[in-house]
Parts: C-alpha cells; structure tokens; sequence
C-alpha cells in the first residue's frame, strides 16, 4: 500500500471515529428560553388553546404594560407533559409591525408538534421569546 493510499485510509478512519464522538454543548436537546430575561415585567400574556382551521393552537392577547413602543415580537410555546416537562417547543411572530405603549394585539400561534410518540402535550405555556423597542419612527434598539 502507497503512502498517500495508508493516509487516506488513517484520514477517513479518523473522520468516522470522530463523527461518532457528540460535540460539546453542541446539542438540540438544549431548551430554548426568552431572549429578554425579566420580559414578564413589560408584558402580561392572557391565552388559552384552542383550535383554528383544524389544527390545535393557542390564542389570545399579548399586552404592552410598558411605556415604550415595541416590535418585532416572538412568542415561545412550549408544549408540556403532566409533570411540566417540556416535550416541544416552536417560535412564532406576533402579527402586526408595531405595539403602541399600553397597548394590546391579539395573536393565534402555532403549537409545536410533539414528536415523541406516544405522548401528547397536556398542557402549553406561552412565554415572550424576543423583542425589539423601538426607539422613534424607523430606529430599532
């Protein structure tokens, strides 16, 4: 065997050895959690399920408490087990460009499907996942 052929062969050997070794912190297990720690302060979230065209989803108002303008706003829903644990988790934007201060926009959001069978989801929770405020006509912070 050629020395160019036994360091391919070592290369491709390593390659697949390595490829079997998971990488650190590198995982999807990792739940996602809000962008904004303290979100709870400026937003109060009032859902409840429901369905909408034949699929389950949660639906409610999200209401702006703070004096600030805010957009670009992300829910996070988390579909959860009887003992709270989570199953699954999807983003979805909250429609409308912009909330005014003091304000409050309804929202329908898609759950996540629960991939783990044969478990469903027996209950959700819906958090603030990202926002932006903004600042004057056009400036984002």
């Amino acid at each position: 065997m050629s020395y160019l052929a036994r360091r391919f062969a070592l290369i491709t050997l390593s390659l697949a050895v390595l490829s079997m070794i998971p990488a650190a912190g590198w995982s999807d297990n990792k739940p996602l959690e809000p962008h904004q720690p303290g979100w709870e302060r400026w937003f109060k979230l009032d859902w409840e399920a429901g369905e909408w065209k034949g699929h389950p989803v949660v639906q409610g108002y999200l209401y702006n408490s703070s004096p600030k303008t805010i957009g670009e706003v992300q829910l996070l829903v988390d579909a959860l087990d009887a003992s709270g644990s989570i199953l699954a988790q999807k983003v979805n934007w909250v429609p409308g460009s912009q909330m005014e201060p003091f304000s409050r926009r309804y929202f329908v959001a898609d759950v996540p499907l629960v991939q783990i069978a044969p478990q469903t989801a027996a209950q959700y929770r819906v958090r603030v996942y990202s926002y932006t405020e903004l600042q004057a006509p056009g400036q984002k912070r």
